[in-house]
């Protein structure tokens, strides 16, 4: 029973990531294409993200507010205190479902296009021209 619970959970939280997302890219405005290749991007390594943004900060030619807003970012998905609580099934981790992809596009315009296709190179076959 307790397994048949965390599975519920995690398909729900996983259906509330999706609808996140949907509706992030929706307000944006893109194209259905851009759309696909943000995800793309976004979604190639999400293992390798903090790193790559780590290095994003550390490269002195990103801006000092670009750092704040990823160092602020990082602490706050850290932080064992949010506004809905974590422990709460599907819900819980609704505020970071939404605010980490609004916050890394926020910081994305921030920082240099050279800085960023260090860390982020454009897929061969996402039809993006490499600079």
């Amino acid at each position: 029973m307790t397994w048949l619970l965390i599975a519920f959970a995690v398909l729900a939280f996983v259906l509330v990531l999706l609808v996140a997302v949907l509706i992030q890219i929706r307000r944006s405005g893109m194209t259905p294409t851009e759309a696909t290749l943000w995800l793309r991007e976004m979604g190639v390594d999400l293992v390798k993200l903090p790193v790559r943004l780590k290095r994003i900060a550390a490269d002195p030619r990103t801006p000092r507010r670009a750092r704040w807003w990823l160092i602020g970012l990082a602490i706050y998905i850290a932080s064992p205190i949010d506004p809905i609580p974590d422990f709460i099934p599907v819900i819980g981790y609704l505020d970071e479902i939404v605010l980490v992809p609004l916050i890394l596009r926020h910081v994305r315009g921030m920082i240099p296009d050279e800085v960023w296709t260090e860390q982020f190179p454009p897929r061969p076959d996402s039809g993006v021209p490499s600079s």
